[in-house]
């Protein structure tokens, strides 16, 4: 990556809110000088679930669907990483088999850092393992929120939370009627939500038209807009849906 990609990088908010964030900019600058850029197409998978890890990866343009399989074939899709999030580091963390499979959400480029030079770079900036450790821990919280909401009773409750959790960990803001709102974009399909909430595509789109009919959301060109968040995080709490 040249110097300025790399100053576009680093001023991503996804990125500022990363534990990697943290270090100082000579060792981000050393890391991120050895890796290389992979570039995907949409659906096309970066790694399979239980696959050998060999890198850790931060998105550097376009999204990443993290998602799991059960033991029944059943998909649970965890988050959409924007650019400046990393992910694979629980399989390098530890040197099991990743523990999902991450897929490209239309055209997307990834930054691939060796495990091997991760490793190496441990002895030179112990700061770096630390960074790692926590950032597992961070993903690993981030699951465990998510199987509280899966563990909701109604498609209403663990589709208001994870519309919530989405939001957050995308970052991304529109003005709306003259105030900053949240807003899913488009590369997030209702298929996608229901993936997310244990829900049909059909049950999730009549819950979404209920919330727009309440003012809660709106929804253009297939953006969601967040507009009454404490609403929805309260729809948790109801069964009125």
């Amino acid at each position: 990556m040249s110097r300025l990609n790399l100053d576009e990088f680093f001023a991503r908010e996804a990125f500022i809110n990363s534990e990697f964030s943290s270090l100082q900019r000579e060792v981000l600058v050393e890391l991120f000088g050895h890796g290389h850029i992979r570039n995907f197409r949409t659906e096309e998978f970066v790694y399979l679930q239980e696959d050998e890890p060999s890198c850790v990866y931060f998105v550097v343009s376009g999204h990443i669907r993290l998602s799991y399989l059960l033991e029944d074939g059943t998909p649970i899709l965890f988050s959409v990483l924007p650019a400046g999030e990393s992910f694979g580091e629980l399989g390098v963390f530890d040197g099991g088999g990743h523990a999902e499979m991450a897929t490209a959400i239309g055209d997307s480029s990834v930054l691939a850092i060796p495990q091997a030079t991760l490793f190496g770079l441990f002895e030179n900036y112990g700061e770096l393992e630390k960074v790692l450790g926590r950032t597992v821990a961070r993903r690993y919280r981030s699951y465990m929120h998510l199987s509280r909401i899966l563990g909701l009773k109604s498609l209403a409750g663990r589709l208001s939370q994870c519309l919530v959790r989405l939001a957050d960990v995308l970052g991304d803001r529109v003005e709306y009627n003259g105030r900053e709102v949240l807003q899913i974009g488009p590369y997030l399909t209702q298929t996608d939500l229901g993936l997310m909430a244990r829900g049909a595509r059909g049950n999730v789109n009549r819950t979404l038209k209920a919330w727009e009919a309440e003012g809660w959301i709106a929804m253009d060109h297939r953006r969601i807009l967040i507009l009454e968040r404490n609403s929805l995080e309260n729809a948790a709490f109801t069964d009125d849906y």
